[in-house]
């Protein structure tokens, strides 16, 4: 692999490690937690609903974040987080610090299977009663949506584009927007920040 220092289009390559950074960075770094009660869904557009868009016809049962079932659900998965975003968040750093474009697409793409694995990890964990087309709706899903464009974000990198990598950052913060807000209104303390 050539050095990026002898390369034709260093300030490009540079340009667009400086806004993979950026996008890595503002990728876990807030502080305020969810602390409100919520039995609103939000859509996968961030939009408030009374029942997510994508859920099963019929009624929706939401429980309060004070029944029990609720708070082991949220214990569980918050453990699952805190475990594997620490992780991310080594892989993240090695994104912002790589001197080769390759090495910064390798250290995102580990990103992304983190990011599947914690997926898998979560699904496992068995739902309160009654939610679990709400959580597949308006997490489960929209994880899913994030991480298939974030292999759109790893794409754009490893070719350097970097007006795809400003619109697919633009797209990743509206998800990761609708995803916190639910997440923070569900209960979640460290799987909700954003």
């Amino acid at each position: 692999m050539a050095n990026l220092l002898s390369a034709p289009g260093f300030f490009r390559i540079l340009a667009a490690a400086a806004l993979i950074s950026a996008f890595v960075v503002g990728c876990g770094g807030d502080t305020r937690r969810g602390e409100t009660e919520s039995t609103a869904a939000v859509s996968p557009a961030g939009n408030p609903t009374t029942r997510s868009q994508n859920a099963a016809p019929g009624p929706v049962t939401v429980t309060k974040i004070s029944d029990p079932a609720r708070r082991a659900y949220v214990a569980r998965v918050d453990s699952v987080c805190g475990h594997l975003d620490r992780e991310r968040s080594t892989e993240q750093r090695k994104v912002a610090s790589s001197k080769l474009t390759s090495e910064a697409v390798k250290a995102y793409d580990d990103t992304i299977a983190l990011g599947w694995k914690e997926l898998r990890q979560i699904e496992a964990i068995p739902t309160p009663p009654g939610e679990r087309a709400v959580l597949r709706a308006n997490v489960f899903d929209v994880i899913r949506s994030q991480l298939a464009l974030r292999r759109r974000i790893s794409g754009a990198l490893a070719a350097v584009d970097v007006p795809r990598l400003r619109v697919l950052r633009a797209e990743a913060d509206n998800m990761t927007r609708a995803l916190t807000g639910f997440a923070r209104g569900y209960g979640f303390r460290v799987c909700g920040e954003s």
